[in-house]
Order: structure tokens, then sequence, then C-alpha cells
């Protein structure tokens, strides 16, 4: 084995021992698991996707294998990002968390690879630290449940009151955003709700489908959406 890492530095030019490549790269895999793990434990709602939680692991090694293979060399630094220019992202980042996290996977890659790795594990660790406090505490949460509701239904008197005790048996506070036509006599109506219960999102549904000719019902509850 040690033969086989002696050939490999010599391909690699003597600037570095293999068995210093691999510490750096198992350093990066290590982070970029800590990173992806917290990742994945903090995420609310419905836009969770594994890719993104591998994304992260892969990144943090490939970012370390770039800057590794960098090194002082400014014109192989040229080289590379020139390569790397060339290669277009069509995925769209949706929540600014997830781009965020994908930075801090990028941060890991450049520590880690810069042979910083002090910085790289106590930068890591306190980001995380943050990260998971901030989903702890729900910092900037404005209410307690913020909702929105809409539904179709004809516009009389008697649907409209039932309406309205169902919204009161339900939330602590609701508000008519808008109330628009969308003809044969039907009116489409939005709602901001505070519920009582957030539990309760689905019985809410439920009552609102038994009032005759209502349609179309949505109801979004802060990071989650629910349909009838």
């Amino acid at each position: 084995m040690g033969d086989l890492l002696d050939v490999l530095s010599w391909f690699g030019g003597g600037e570095t021992s293999v068995a210093d490549l691999l510490l750096h790269l198992l350093a990066a895999l290590v982070l970029g698991q800590l990173v992806a793990w917290v990742y994945a434990w903090t995420h609310h709602g419905m836009s969770y996707q594994r890719s993104q939680v591998q994304s992260l692991i892969l990144l943090a090694l490939i970012v370390t294998t770039v800057m590794l293979a960098i090194g002082n060399n400014l014109a192989r630094a040229f080289g590379l990002f020139g390569a790397l220019a060339l290669i277009r992202f069509r995925t769209p980042i949706k929540d600014a968390r997830d781009a965020t996290f994908l930075f801090l996977a990028v941060g890991v890659g450049i520590t880690v690879g810069t042979r910083n790795l002090e910085l790289a594990f106590v930068a890591t660790v306190f980001a995380l630290a943050v990260a998971a406090y901030l989903s702890w505490s729900q910092f900037g949460e404005r209410v307690a449940a913020d909702s929105v509701l809409r539904l179709t239904m004809p516009a009389d008197e008697p649907r409209e009151a039932r309406l309205r005790t169902i919204l009161r048996h339900y939330c602590s506070l609701f508000t008519l955003m808008h109330l628009r036509e969308t003809g044969t006599s039907n009116m489409e109506f939005a709602y901001r709700l505070r519920l009582v219960d957030p539990a309760q999102s689905s019985a809410l549904l439920t009552d609102l489908g038994a009032i005759p000719g209502v349609r179309a019902t949505s109801l979004f509850v802060q990071d989650e959406e629910q349909e009838l």
C-alpha cells in the first residue's frame, strides 16, 4: 500500500502526499455530511429533496478537490475556473435557505481545500449551531399560525353566514383579503386566518366542504399546503 501511495504522489508532482489529500477529502466529507444532516433536520415544508441533501456533501468534496488542485498556482486557477465556467446549472433554487446551505458547503470546500482545517471545523460547527438555534426558536415567525384560505362558492347570505360560523370556530382571527366574481354567480373568497390549532386544518377543510356549492378549496398553513 505504501508503494502505491508513493507512485501516486510521484504522478501528482510530489507537491503533497496522497495521505494528506485523503485527510483533507475525509475532512470535507465529514463536514459536508454534518451540513447535510443539519439541513435535513431543520428543514420545514414540502420542498425537501433528497438530491439537495446529497448535493451538499458532494459540493463540499468537489470544491475541496478544486482548491487542492489549484494550490498556489495562478495559471492552474484560471484554467480550472475557465473549465468550470462552461458548466451551466439550470436547477432553480426556490428557498433562500437552500441557497444558504449551498454556500456553506462551498465554504467548507474552500477552507478545507486551502488546508485551513481549524477554521473549517470551527466555522462550520458554529454556523450549523446558529442554523439549529434559528430553527428551534422559530426566529422570524410573526404569528403562531398564519394561513391563507381560498374557496369558490355561490354568493348568497346563508352560505356566507355558515362560512363565517365555521371560521369563528377554528380561527382566533380571520380577515377577508379579496372577493372576486368568477362567473355563473360564483365568487372566489380569500381569507387570511390565524388558526387556534394548526393541527385542525384538515377538520376545517372537511367542514367547509360540507357547505353546498363550495369547491376549489385550498388552505396554505405556513410551509404546508392542503387542498380539498
